[in-house]
């Protein structure tokens, strides 16, 4: 479209310039009426580049008055939240009356180590749609699960749940303390600072210290994730860069894999975040993994990843599911 604008616009202008005797260029010279034509077809450019900046500016300010509404609600909600008076607005839904007595805060939680634990939790959203009534499974150290199913089936919501992010609506939830459960998403969160602060991110660097962890053994894990180049390329860990720009959404991933070596939790939550690496780099990173101990929930529709689990849990996406061992062929995790 723009194209066709700028040949219309070109052929406007040059309407004058193929008549001899047009009145606005009686008496002009050949070489004027080039310079005449060069400075109106340049004055019709600048003016489409100024409506497009306008339009352009228009966008950004409708951009901006939406974040500006998101984080005016935030704030507000936040200041209810520390006065004691905040009340989650829920959504009328017929379904939450048929998953029976429920509702947001009245699931247990409880905490122990080396075990997962769902015991009849309804996956419900802050809306009240409930994806799935009654999830129950069981997961202890060392079994991988594979969480697998379509698009706005529960898979996130019942991580949300895990992390605390959602209430419980009912049912016994038990999962590890704080600091044993380690989450990485798709597009993992880059911090400010140097490139060793993005691998022990959310430590500071007398935290490592404190763990007995040497850079040595940062460097050691960014070998493991095939990323020893970056602190050549970046001169050190103390390298100091815009990493969201500098870094590919591949490196980007596998520094969040390094951050996961680093802490080492009982239990890792990888969803998707290893969309954009290598078959075989992913393949390495698993086995790691599993060497040092680290049970993982992996959500992903790359079926290179079922060899490296034990189990998997599949949601169909209209309430049921299904947990059990891997057994068979790749055709078990279709989505």
């Amino acid at each position: 479209m723009v194209d066709i604008a700028t040949v219309v616009g070109f052929y406007a202008v040059s309407l004058p310039f193929f008549e001899k005797d047009h009145p606005l260029l009686t008496g002009s010279q050949q070489s004027e009426r080039l310079s005449r034509y060069y400075t109106f077809g340049r004055m019709l450019v600048k003016l489409a580049e100024a409506i497009g900046r306008l339009v352009l500016a228009g966008r950004e300010m409708s951009r901006l008055a939406g974040f500006t509404a998101r984080m005016t609600e935030l704030t507000v909600v936040l200041k209810d939240l520390n006065s004691g008076r905040y009340e989650r607005t829920m959504v009328n839904n017929s379904a939450i009356a048929d998953a029976g007595h429920i509702g947001p805060g009245m699931g247990l939680l409880k905490f122990q180590d080396n075990l997962i634990k769902f015991d009849h939790v309804p996956l419900v959203t802050p809306n009240g749609d409930v994806l799935v009534k009654d999830l129950t499974f069981e997961v202890k150290s060392g079994m991988n699960v594979l969480v697998c199913g379509p698009n706005g089936c529960g898979k996130s919501s019942l991580f949300r749940i895990l992390g605390e992010l959602w209430p419980t609506w009912g049912g016994k939830v038990t999962k590890p303390p704080a600091g044993k459960l380690f989450y990485i998403p798709q597009r993992p969160y880059m911090t400010l600072g140097s490139l060793r602060d993005q691998i022990i991110y959310p430590h500071t660097h007398q935290e490592m210290k404190r763990r007995g962890k040497t850079d040595a053994d940062l460097l050691n894990y960014l070998d493991l994730v095939q990323l020893t180049y970056l602190q050549v390329r970046e001169k050190g860990l103390d390298a100091i860069e815009d990493w969201i720009d500098v870094l590919s959404g591949g490196e980007k991933q596998r520094i969040a894999m390094a951050r996961l070596f680093y802490h080492n939790p009982q239990f890792a939550i990888l969803d998707e975040c290893t969309s954009a690496v290598s078959v075989d780099v992913e393949g390495s990173m698993y086995e790691y993994c599993r060497m040092v101990g680290i049970t993982l929930f992996t959500v992903s529709h790359r079926k290179s990843l079922w060899t490296h689990h034990d189990y998997y849990l599949k949601f169909d996406g209209h309430g049921a599911y299904e947990f059990g061992p891997i057994v068979g062929t790749q055709d078990q995790f279709g989505s």
